[in-house]
């Protein structure tokens, strides 16, 4: 440990300026478009900054960065999945996310679709979004746990009341904010995290020594099944991210809190590069701290061990402060898209459809809590691999894949066929887990590449077939075009689409780009 006096006085500071300022924006937050949606009025910078935040998170940041202390710089490669999975979402959905204007993805599968497929996902988000949420704390525990010596428990509770202060007064609105002054200092001190860390890492035997020349480069050829980090792990994390990010909860609520479609066009594009840049980063630091430590127990403590032991006194305590900015930035969102659904699609329309404003109000503060609690809970008692936990959480989130995209992009997407999908998804998606774990010389590696790679494709194409065969009703007919009014045209089956418009004499309504 190398953390002094000025260390925590850096990262005490920090604490009471989060707070304070996440408290004061939210002086204005009055009612839930407010508290869930930040007013649907975030400008681009402030926007860039929450994407940027709510993507680098801690979880990823510490099971990437234990890639680049096992593969070097070759584990690099495992962003590019990350960056075409963003500039997809920018292309493809960003602007139709906000066209929807809605206060959660929810809301997607019943204008589309029908309730029932509403209240299916609703639960199966949920679920998601609360398996998520400890694994995020978790993963900011153990760097705090490890570099100031005090305990999991304590530094779970230390994190989680720094974001609950600000989040249960103003929501988004807060969680927005903090986001950008968490954004400043990142941008800041990740950059000379690495400078000092590769500094060290020169000055002792270099990168050569403790890395075969494979790892040092971003060849992929002749590393398919290599043991460290096999090359059809990486291709089966392109596929799953290309999944995942489509319908990925969070950012379609961040799409809609813009100001406008340009703006959350803007921020999805011009986010996805300072994420790879950031998350490069951290794989090149964890790189060069297996210079100085090549026989770290665990890999997920590499981050750790550079903030003890490399960094000068003042910068050290700045980078706990960025790993919790990290932390709490992307618990606040989380939190925050839990508590929207919850709000929203259990509360305000199953057990208290007359609710008001002030009422929906206090009841989002007060599931905020709970969250937070929760949350608290299974990450001290629960979760421990944290990389992992994200992987097979991905399960629930790219089994809406077909509904999400096939409803956004295909005129003939069915209702029925989203249910057989999605429902087969997750029985094959957990089923395959359950198979790979009692199976012989099978991991998680194996596991991703039959479920993403070829499980995944193959219930898509299920999907394409049922809903070739489906005969919709007038009103899922009609229902389709309101739609497609709203979000624009679809990319497939366009034709089709303007054929029943002018039969049922709407040709002269504005039909979105």
């Amino acid at each position: 440990m190398n953390i002094s006096i000025i260390d925590l006085i850096v990262i005490l500071g920090y604490i009471i300026a989060v707070i304070i300022y996440g408290i004061w924006r939210s002086r204005n937050v009055n009612d839930s478009s407010g508290f869930l949606v930040a007013g649907r009025n975030l400008g681009l910078f402030i926007l860039v900054a929450t994407v940027v935040m709510t993507e680098f998170n801690t979880a990823t940041m510490v099971g990437y960065s234990s890639f680049g202390y096992q593969a070097g710089f070759y584990s690099q490669l495992i962003l590019m999945a990350m960056f075409i999975g963003f500039i997809c979402y920018t292309f493809i959905v960003a602007k139709r996310w906000k066209r929807i204007n809605a206060t959660s993805i929810i809301e997607l599968f019943e204008i589309r679709y029908n309730k029932s497929f509403r209240i299916l996902t609703t639960f199966m988000i949920v679920a998601l979004l609360l398996f998520f949420s400890p694994a995020y704390l978790r993963a900011v525990g153990l760097i705090f746990a490890s570099s100031l010596g005090i305990s999991l428990t304590a530094t779970v509770l230390i994190i989680s009341g720094t974001v609950l202060m600000f989040s249960i007064v103003g929501g988004l609105t807060a969680v927005a904010h903090t986001n950008t002054l968490s954004f400043i200092i990142t941008l800041i001190a990740l950059p000379l995290m690495w400078y000092f860390t590769r500094s060290s890492a020169i000055g002792t035997d270099g990168l050569e020594q403790v890395f075969q020349d494979k790892y040092l480069s971003l060849n992929p050829f002749g590393m398919w099944n290599d043991s460290v980090m096999p090359f059809s792990f990486i291709l089966s994390t392109y596929i799953l991210m290309f999944l995942i990010y489509m319908q990925a909860p969070w950012y379609a609520q961040l799409m809609t809190a813009a100001r406008n479609e340009k703006i959350a066009y803007a921020s999805m594009g011009i986010g996805a590069l300072i994420i790879v840049l950031l998350y490069g980063l951290s794989i090149q630091i964890a790189a060069y701290v297996r210079v100085g430590f090549p026989n770290l127990a665990d890999p997920q403590l590499a981050l750790a061990m550079a903030i003890n032991n490399w960094l000068p006194v003042g910068l050290s305590g700045l980078m706990l402060a960025v790993i919790l900015a990290i932390g709490q930035t992307t618990m606040g969102t989380i939190w925050n898209n839990i508590v929207s659904i919850t709000s929203n699609d259990i509360y305000k329309r199953i057990l208290n459809p007359d609710a008001t404003e002030r009422t929906l109000l206090r009841f989002s503060r007060l599931t905020t809590l709970a969250v937070a609690l929760f949350t608290i809970v299974v990450s001290i008692t629960i979760v421990d691999q944290v990389i992992n936990t994200l992987f097979v959480g991905n399960v629930i989130m790219a089994s809406l894949f077909f509904p999400a995209l096939g409803g956004f992009l295909w005129w003939r997407t069915g209702e029925k066929a989203v249910w057989i999908t999605t429902i087969a998804s997750i029985v094959l998606g957990f089923g395959s887990i359950l198979w790979v774990n009692q199976a012989e010389n099978m991991g998680i590696n194996d596991w991703m590449f039959l479920y993403y790679v070829i499980i995944s494709p193959l219930v898509i194409i299920l999907g394409i077939i049922i809903s070739l065969i489906e005969k919709p009703s007038e009103q899922f007919m009609v229902k389709r075009i309101h739609f497609f009014l709203k979000v624009g045209a679809p990319w497939f089956g366009k034709k089709e689409y303007l054929k029943k418009l002018e039969k049922l004499n709407w040709a002269k309504m504005p039909v979105a780009d």
